[in-house]
């Protein structure tokens, strides 16, 4: 979908609600993806990263469950669990290690994209051309992983696995 400015707000809204739920753990909570870069088309779910030792994962989990997010496990590559709720706003949280490598290479991925407006637009391109090509989730992650992994090796970072 083309943006819109609301998911801004919905993407702070979401990580307030997170932190909340997390209060007392220690764990950072990150509004990510294509939704929290102003201007960037995207699929309209809100995506959101905790950070957390791996001795709180399960915590951490078990408050976002307490949300109404489903867990669906390790996906996208080991040290990433994927939770999504499909009711209200559509939502998926991915807890990771804090300040790891796939926490790190997600925030410096959003923050690339909203300070280099050329490497949004290409991402955005990309974006739209795997759209069309597939209607699956894997076979578009898989045809836009090469801009990606471009962008991030312009950055000085390898690509995270599941982008």
């Amino acid at each position: 979908m083309p943006h819109d400015p609301a998911w801004l707000d919905l993407g702070r809204g979401l990580v307030a609600r997170v932190e909340r739920a997390l209060s007392g753990l220690p764990a950072d909570v990150a509004h990510i993806g294509s939704t929290s870069v102003p201007g960037l088309a995207a699929k309209p779910v809100i995506d959101v990263q905790v950070g957390c030792a791996a001795g709180d994962t399960g915590r951490v989990v078990e408050r976002l469950r307490e949300l109404g997010f489903e867990h669906l496990g390790q996906t996208g590559g080991p040290g990433r669990e994927y939770l999504r709720r499909r009711s209200g706003v559509p939502a998926n949280v991915a807890v990771v290690e804090r300040q790891g490598r796939i926490w790190t290479a997600n925030i410096m991925f959003r923050d690339r994209l909203r300070k280099d407006p050329d490497a949004a637009a290409r991402y955005a391109l990309a974006k739209q051309q795997a759209a069309e090509a597939t209607g699956m989730l894997t076979a578009y992650s898989e045809l836009k992983a090469a801009i990606v992994a471009e962008l991030m090796a312009e950055a000085g970072q390898r690509p995270r696995p599941g982008t």
